[in-house]
């Protein structure tokens, strides 16, 4: 081998061994500045992607945050007027197929539905409406669903006004079936049915139904209409039923207790509520 060759390779070796050495140095030389620099700060940066990943995470957080204050928080429903009241009950009464879907901006979720439910039945149970079954909503089930009808009708107003709940409250020899309309948090229908067995000697309880009409819909005036009807079932079964109703220019109320001798079977009590667009 030539000398040329043997001082080109030299040459060669030495400038890369200053490249390596530099870098290892600055590298060195780097961590030594962001040991000094952790220490003094207790902070770090970040690279940008890191960056982006933590504010999504944060932001993440935030909206969870907000969902769960959202549902601990109590309903603050819409206020509607009685003529709207009557349109969204034109809707369901002509409208079309019953649809579930999830909840709309300004509508109720699950658990406010279900809160409001059970606050409806504590405070009627505070009246004496089956006080002794209903107070402390200690049911042994609980099931909701939210629905909308899929109808041709065209009103003016927005679709969400069309959504309600459906709460069914059950436990042994009681239940109770609600109605809310998911944008006002009005209870619109209410069916509360109690067995009565030997155990509680058959006693039913008659309530004055116009009394507690106007609990069950604080909305609605006054103007009480009062009938009662006796019926028998194809058995001979006596259902006798007490009807109450209150009316105003758009929608009237209508309230009602059956009892029903059935035998052997334990006799059973039931009180409904319902909401009605009037026809004229």
């Amino acid at each position: 081998m030539s000398k040329s060759r043997i001082y080109t390779a030299i040459m060669f070796l030495s400038a890369v061994c200053m490249i390596f050495g530099g870098w290892f140095l600055t590298a060195k030389l780097l961590r030594q500045r962001e040991v000094r620099f952790l220490d003094s700060t207790g902070k770090v940066a970040v690279r940008s992607e890191e960056i982006g990943l933590f504010a999504d995470d944060s932001l993440s957080g935030a909206q969870e945050q907000e969902t769960e204050q959202a549902e601990q928080e109590e309903f603050q429903g819409q206020k509607i007027s009685e003529y709207e009241r009557a349109l969204v009950l034109a809707v369901w009464e002509y409208g079309g197929k019953e649809l579930p879907h999830e909840p709309m901006a300004g509508q109720m979720n699950m658990k406010q539905a279900i809160d409001a439910g059970k606050k409806w039945v504590e405070n009627m149970a505070q009246i004496g409406v089956y006080a002794d079954e209903l107070s402390g909503c200690d049911f042994d089930a609980t099931k909701a669903e939210l629905c909308t009808i899929d109808t041709p009708i065209r009103t003016s107003m927005d679709e969400s006004m069309y959504s309600y709940w459906n709460i069914w409250f059950i436990k042994d020899g009681v239940s109770v079936e609600l109605t809310i309309h998911a944008a006002s948090g009005e209870v619109w229908k209410a069916k509360i049915s109690v067995e009565r067995g030997k155990e509680k000697d058959n006693y039913v309880e008659v309530y004055d139904i116009g009394y507690l009409l106007q609990y069950a819909f604080p909305f609605m005036g006054t103007g009480i209409n009062k009938t009662w009807t006796e019926a028998y079932d194809l058995e001979g079964n006596m259902q006798a039923t007490d009807v109450v109703r209150i009316e105003s220019k758009a929608v009237y109320a209508e309230a009602k207790q059956s009892f029903i001798q059935s035998g052997d079977r334990p006799d059973r009590s039931v009180i409904e509520f319902e909401l009605y667009m009037k026809e004229n």
